[in-house]
C-alpha cells in the first residue's frame, strides 16, 4: 500500500466496533503488510475518501 501515506502523529482516539470476521481479515492483511491494524484501517479509509473526492470532480 505504498500509494497511501499515513503519519499518525496528530490523531484522535476513536473506538470502532467491527464484525469479528472483518477484524480478522484486517489483522491478516496488516500482518502481511507489516503494519498495525490501525494503520491498515487508516490507509484503506484514506484511499476510499481520496477515490470518492476524485469521482466527485
Amino acid at each position: 500500500m505504498s500509494d497511501v501515506l499515513y503519519v499518525g502523529r496528530k490523531s484522535e482516539v476513536f473506538n470502532l466496533r467491527l464484525p469479528e470476521r472483518m477484524k480478522e481479515e484486517i489483522k491478516r492483511i496488516a500482518e502481511m503488510d507489516g503494519i498495525s491494524i490501525n494503520s491498515a484501517i487508516v490507509q484503506r479509509l484514506a484511499r476510499c475518501l481520496r477515490e470518492e473526492r476524485a469521482s466527485e470532480q
